[in-house]
């Protein structure tokens, strides 16, 4: 019931506070900080391919297009009739998946079932996961418009546990930054770097940098930096996500809003700098 820029900054408010930062009111119909001009930019542009770059299985025929299928992470089929997606539980038949897998949610973000072994699968609780996943619209989470629709399941061969995964912040179509999670399931903390390959500064709420992690820089960032560029073309901000595994760079996702753009960013010349990149 609340109207969008009310919303906006209630969350805004409420992520801050739970990370004891301070917040200052987004004046998004005048943007200029970052979050203020992420929470304009979702209700303008082209929302409905905003859409489907946004979902994890329409997107992949726009990356076949621009850098070519090398890639995609392999889709495993979910049963016999050789279905890449689903929307019923009922359509899972689990014995023609591999022994490892990872199930995702085609909208959304965090949506993630990573098997390594199907036999120790709790597959009842798994179902009642998924068949909740299908049935929530992210849309209302924080409002961004290419959630809305129907909810897919797909499966993906399984790459590596806890693989490190390079987020770059892309502005104008061109690679500004990137962030590498650093143990993320335990003591979770992200470092961000310039294209040379320099730390900055950064500290995200919830997940502050952390010095001392040694991350080194792979052989394969050059084509990362081009994939992100070329993926990133045409458009004011997008955060491109990519891995690397055994040589290969792998495609990830694409997210027009990090944490819907209400994460605290330290220290606040950094909130101004980043907005600054944007160009409305």
């Amino acid at each position: 019931m609340l109207p969008d820029v009310l919303y906006h900054n209630l969350l805004g408010w409420i992520m801050h506070r739970r990370f004891g930062v301070n917040y200052q009111w987004m004046d998004i119909a005048h943007p200029k900080t970052f979050n203020e001009k992420l929470q304009w930019l979702k209700t303008h542009g082209d929302i409905a391919l905003k859409s489907k770059l946004a979902d994890k299985f329409d997107v992949r025929g726009y990356v076949s297009e621009r850098v070519g299928e090398r890639y995609l992470v392999e889709l495993l089929p979910l049963n016999t009739q050789g279905d890449l997606t689903v929307n019923k539980c009922e359509n899972i038949e689990w014995e023609i998946l591999p022994s490892q897998f990872a199930l995702k949610l085609t909208k959304g973000s965090g949506f993630n079932i990573i098997c390594k072994n199907k036999r120790e699968l709790d597959k009842e609780a798994i179902l009642k996961t998924i068949k909740k996943w299908l049935g929530i619209n992210n849309y209302y989470l924080s409002r961004e418009p290419q959630y809305k629709g129907y909810n897919k399941i797909i499966a993906e061969r399984l790459l590596e546990y806890n693989i490190k995964d390079y987020k770059f912040f892309c502005f104008g179509g061109e690679p500004f930054m990137f962030k590498v999670d650093v143990n993320r399931f335990r003591g979770h903390r992200a470092n961000y770097y310039d294209l040379n390959w320099n730390m900055l500064d950064i500290n995200e709420g919830g997940c502050p940098n952390d010095i001392n992690a040694e991350i080194p820089r792979p052989k394969e960032f050059d084509e990362m930096v081009y994939v992100a560029r070329t993926l990133a073309k045409g458009w004011p901000f997008v955060r491109v996500d990519l891995y690397v595994h055994d040589g290969r760079v792998f495609f990830g996702e694409m997210t027009f809003h990090p944490a819907g753009g209400y994460a605290p960013l330290t220290p606040e010349k950094w909130g101004l700098q980043l907005g600054e990149l944007i160009k409305l």
